[in-house]
């Protein structure tokens, strides 16, 4: 299996994506998944590194990425450090870092190689907030050919509380406690 760890993609949002990819290279083009992580996860919690390789043992190109702004740094993938990044996360930019991922993959810059994925077979993959982001995604990019979620959320209106939106509106902000790191 040849896995390909902490690769830079570049974001539209001024910070890099971490992406991993997993796969047998075997010269037999393969369908492609990519995973999302959920709010306040990141690629390498608990059991996606075993996912990720299971997927390629199946024989498909697993690629699972951080974030840019999910509150981990390139030098920390493990740790949430950059709470700055995590307070100017919004959906737009997980949507537009799934297609920065989307399109290097599938670009001519990919670290795949046709002889390796069939990129007609582009497959999303999201857990809790990541499976409300790539249905999301797949309604607005017809590359994407088929989705699955895990524990994904439904609506994305039932977080909080009417009062806690209420709240958010009027000042702006909303405080959400580090329950990773304390």
């Amino acid at each position: 299996m040849e896995i390909q760890k902490n690769v830079f993609v570049d974001g539209l949002h001024q910070k890099p994506i971490l992406v991993d990819i997993y796969f047998q290279a075997n010269q037999t083009p393969k369908p492609v998944i990519i995973f999302a992580h959920g709010f306040k996860g990141f690629k390498d919690w608990g059991h996606f590194d075993l996912v990720a390789r299971e997927f390629a043992n199946q024989n498909f190109a697993f690629v699972k990425f951080n974030f840019s702004h999910n509150g981990t740094t390139p030098e920390n993938p493990l740790s949430f450090n950059d709470l700055e990044a995590f307070g100017h996360n919004n959906f737009s930019i997980e949507l537009d870092d799934l297609k920065s991922v989307m399109n290097f993959i599938l670009g001519e810059k990919s670290p795949l190689s046709s002889t390796e994925i069939t990129r007609e077979q582009l497959y999303l993959l999201g857990h809790s907030r990541g499976g409300g982001i790539v249905i999301l995604k797949a309604r607005e990019d017809e590359r994407v050919k088929k989705i699955v979620t895990w524990a994904s959320v439904n609506e994305f209106g039932k977080f909080w509380p009417e009062e806690t939106i209420e709240e958010w509106k009027e000042n702006g902000v909303l405080f959400v406690e580090n329950a990773r790191t304390g």
